[in-house]
């Protein structure tokens, strides 16, 4: 089962972690891997809802998410790090139009694999959806459409990569 744990703070910041515990396994996770994973995800969504939402890569990494040609998400190269049995791939949020005009180049887009859980997660996020004066409603607006879902594609590509990465490890 995916745990969830989404907020939107009054200033209309964006915390949204989902992780999906590894039971039966134990996951070895490193850097190639960590960056595949990532990735894939934006993979992933490209093959979830084509033909309307396309996902591109850019020079360097850049990922550009968009739904009938407009520009709904950019973000820029992303940092990979590994530490302490931890790989993670970050890809910081540029812009588009679901990012507040003026909370732009703030948040990210973060995939951790750990040897007992997979964790996505998308922190210090400013969706135009809150606005900037964030309002209750659009707070509520947001965490019904748009945030719910990011936690349903989430839990679905987290248990997808799981079951592969498994399947991967059973294989002779």
């Amino acid at each position: 089962m995916v745990n969830d744990d989404t907020s939107v703070s009054a200033a209309g910041q964006v915390r949204s972690v989902q992780s999906l515990a590894v039971s039966g396994t134990h996951l070895e996770p490193n850097l190639q891997q960590v960056q595949e994973a990532g990735y894939g995800y934006f993979a992933f969504l490209d093959r979830l809802a084509r033909p309307f939402l396309r996902v591109r890569q850019g020079p360097a990494g850049t990922m550009v998410v968009r739904l009938c040609g407009v520009t709904l998400l950019c973000f820029r190269v992303p940092a990979i790090r590994e530490e302490a049995g931890v790989a993670a791939i970050c890809f910081p949020i540029a812009a588009g139009l679901l990012v507040q005009q003026n909370k732009r180049c703030r948040g990210e887009l973060r995939l951790e694999l750990h040897p007992d859980r997979l964790v996505m997660a998308v922190e210090g996020y400013y969706p135009a959806l809150v606005g900037s004066g964030s309002s209750r409603f659009r707070r509520w607006l947001y965490q019904r459409t748009q945030a719910a879902v990011h936690r349903r594609v989430a839990a679905r590509y987290l248990k997808l990569w799981l079951s592969r990465a498994v399947a991967e490890r059973e294989a002779p």
